[in-house]
């Protein structure tokens, strides 16, 4: 049996993901969550407490160094399931292009994890610049299919993410890092929750995307079916 205060914790904490600053005061939050101001209060005091939360000069709270160091451990450490990464070498091997893999961190995707096409495959791990949920192949892959996502706060989005859970792959043709690139991504899915999304990237016209489109869809089914034994 779940302890209710053990999940209305968790749901606090993932509340502050949903405000663009990071933080909020105690009124905003308990109209986010539909709690009363008293026990919102109680619940963030106690965060508070424990280390998790900061209150800055306005007296509004933020997520503390401790939860951003939790938070960086586990993408290093807990977050890429090694049916993915064997996956992504073999998707290099396939395509030759760069490989990688995203998760959702509150109003943005991280690449966590990508392998490049040489010998010894290279991985970093690290988390690299934060690619925009709107408008990146492997964000709009994150919005279209988390279930946990609240698509309400991207107004206007709807056709496009049912046409990406349609096609089971989002696309696209923007600039990254200073370069135009080809980006195609499809998710990954265990258990009915999307783990993340896997890309293929390169400068715009060196690879042929149905080509890339067709090898990402195989390898999601061959993860995903790993995924279930």
């Amino acid at each position: 049996m779940s302890l209710q205060s053990v999940s209305k914790t968790i749901l606090v904490l993932e509340t502050f993901l949903k405000f663009p600053v990071g933080r909020t005061s105690v009124s905003e939050l308990s109209r986010e969550l539909g709690w009363s101001r008293a026990a919102t209060h109680q619940y963030v005091s106690t965060l508070a407490e424990a280390g998790w939360l900061v209150q800055n000069e306005k007296r509004d709270y933020q997520l503390s160094p401790r939860a951003a160091m939790f938070g960086r451990f586990a993408i290093e450490y807990s977050a890429v399931p090694p049916e993915v990464t064997r996956t992504m070498e073999a998707l290099v091997a396939e395509l030759n292009e760069p490989i990688s893999y995203a998760v959702l961190n509150g109003n943005e995707a991280i690449i966590i994890e990508r392998h490049e096409p040489k010998r010894p495959f290279a991985i970093s791990r690290a988390a690299e610049p934060h690619l925009d949920l709107t408008t990146s192949a492997s964000g709009l892959v994150l919005l279209a299919f988390d279930t946990h996502v609240d698509t309400s706060r991207w107004e206007g989005m709807d056709d496009t993410l049912a046409e990406v859970r349609d096609r089971g792959f989002a696309q696209s043709h923007s600039e990254w890092l200073g370069d135009v690139v080809d980006v195609v991504a499809v998710p990954v899915i265990s258990a009915g929750e999307c783990l993340g999304a896997l890309s293929v990237i390169a400068p715009a016209g060196r690879f042929d995307i149905p080509t890339a489109r067709d090898a990402l869809l195989a390898a999601r089914e061959r993860v995903e079916k790993a995924l279930a034994k």
